[in-house]
């Protein structure tokens, strides 16, 4: 009986052959080769500058060269979008917001008023390399390490006022106060909040200390419309030196 069934399912697989006239069936599906990834439709096309919707619901963003773009943030349409490593679009977007730019190892940002220039032999990582994209929600512009090895850095990110319950009416105090109580959860102890200058502007400084060694602090103000640029900062006894010679660099 078993023989029997597996002739007529033969059957019918050579019936459907001869109907489709022995022409083959494509479908659409993700193609990879050594320049990345890209969708390509049953017709051969795909999509080029364009947004493409997966089918669990997942967007995605191609470049011009029809390459699925992942790892960074990409203007689009006049708003900064957040994706992934695996390409996908985070659910993060910034708009009314502009990024700095760089010139060796000199840091620019008209928009924010924001200008670093950084010494010789400090590490840099922009946003990609620090692995932090897909995972936060603030535009996060980089991270510089300091040259003695103790794991001392500061990192600038912009964070949205509307993504606090008062909105534009969120100040750079309160901003650093929630910040350290984040940290607290971590076991560093609050030492205060102040205001200071750092490279003309002033800012909100919040300060905290863990096992009367390690230290982070947060320097927050107000720029744009509706953003908060927030230089944090973490270091050891043995690292206070080169990042108070990093802060000595904003201008």
């Amino acid at each position: 009986m078993k023989f029997s069934q597996m002739k007529k399912v033969s059957a019918m697989i050579l019936t459907v052959a001869i109907t489709l006239g022995g022409n083959l069936i494509s479908y659409a599906d993700w193609k990879q080769d050594g320049l990345g990834w890209w969708y390509e439709q049953a017709d051969g096309s795909y999509p080029v500058s364009t947004w493409y919707e997966d089918t669990d619901g997942s967007w995605y963003f191609f470049n011009e060269n029809g390459y699925m773009i992942s790892n960074c943030y990409r203007s689009i349409d006049s708003n900064i979008y957040a994706f992934g490593y695996n390409g996908k679009w985070t659910g993060t977007m910034f708009s009314d917001l502009q990024p700095g730019v760089w010139a060796g190892n000199n840091y620019s940002n008209e928009w924010s008023g924001f200008h670093l220039n950084i010494p010789e032999g400090y590490r840099i990582e922009l946003a990609s390399d620090t692995g932090t994209i897909e995972n936060v929600e603030t535009f996060v512009e980089f991270v510089v390490w300091a040259p003695d090895g103790s794991g001392s850095a500061i990192e600038l990110e912009y964070a949205d006022a509307y993504d606090y319950t008062n909105g534009t009416a969120t100040t750079p105090e309160y901003v650093a106060l929630m910040h350290g109580l984040r940290l607290s959860l971590e076991g560093y102890s609050i030492e205060g909040i102040t205001n200071v200058q750092l490279g003309g502007n002033e800012y909100a400084k919040l300060s905290t200390r863990r096992h009367s060694m390690q230290k982070r602090e947060l320097y927050c103000r107000k720029v744009g419309e509706h953003y908060f640029e927030c230089v944090s900062v973490i270091y050891w006894p043995t690292g206070e030196a080169a990042i108070n010679g990093l802060l000595s660099s904003i201008y």
